[in-house]
């Protein structure tokens, strides 16, 4: 990192130098100490004149620099952000179709309506909210990211009505229940998450690198 106080050490290096040269540049060539001394004040007077405009200048550049700053941390904190989101998706997700919450035996209803208010959809909807945020963020009129988002939406409820038709179908057995068996829609839509997921967070680590 360059040393901030180098363009003050250097613009008093180049006041001190000039003063000096021209003040001796005076006595050489008048001989006189009252022109001497007047040459000087004109010199001095150019000089703190360019000294003003380069430091102006200096704090033109770092007010700019300051304002990238803030706007850069505050980017990188909402991705941040949507990563937390993404990863709590992805928790509630192996935990609502792959852990105790599943039960068979339900109708369709029962199982489209749960989503509702669930802390699957609960998750989904904060990860558009910050999706949306970041889009906002990064100046993103396209909505990438919440186009992302809505797509793994799309894929969890694909995933319920193709589970529900697993339960149906599934012949029961003795004092156990059903155990549902994953068939081939179940298993490309278990891929499309899955690739979707870390193609999500692949684009979160390169916007995230972009920013740094």
């Amino acid at each position: 990192m360059k040393d901030p106080y180098a363009p003050g050490f250097w613009c008093s290096v180049t006041i001190l130098g000039t003063l000096t040269a021209g003040y001796f540049y005076g006595i050489r060539h008048t001989h006189q100490m009252n022109q001497a001394v007047q040459f000087l004040y004109a010199a001095a007077a150019v000089t703190a004149a360019v000294a003003l405009l380069g430091l102006t200048w200096i704090a033109w550049q770092q007010l700019h620099l300051n304002k990238r700053e803030v706007i850069q941390g505050r980017t990188l904190l909402t991705i941040w952000n949507t990563k937390v989101a993404l990863r709590r998706v992805e928790t509630v997700f192996d935990r609502y179709f792959w852990g105790s919450y599943w039960h068979s035996g339900r109708t369709f209803e029962e199982v489209m309506g749960e989503l509702k208010g669930t802390p699957l959809e609960q998750s989904l909807d904060a990860l558009k909210r910050q999706c949306r945020a970041l889009d906002r963020e990064i100046h993103d009129h396209h909505h990438h990211w919440l186009a992302n988002a809505r797509d793994l939406s799309s894929v969890a409820t694909a995933m319920a009505r193709e589970r529900y038709q697993l339960d149906l179908c599934e012949p029961s057995s003795s004092g156990h229940g059903n155990t549902a068996v994953l068939n081939r829609d179940l298993e490309v839509l278990v891929y499309t998450w899955s690739a979707r997921l870390r193609s999500f967070d692949h684009q979160l680590d390169e916007l995230e690198r972009a920013y740094h």
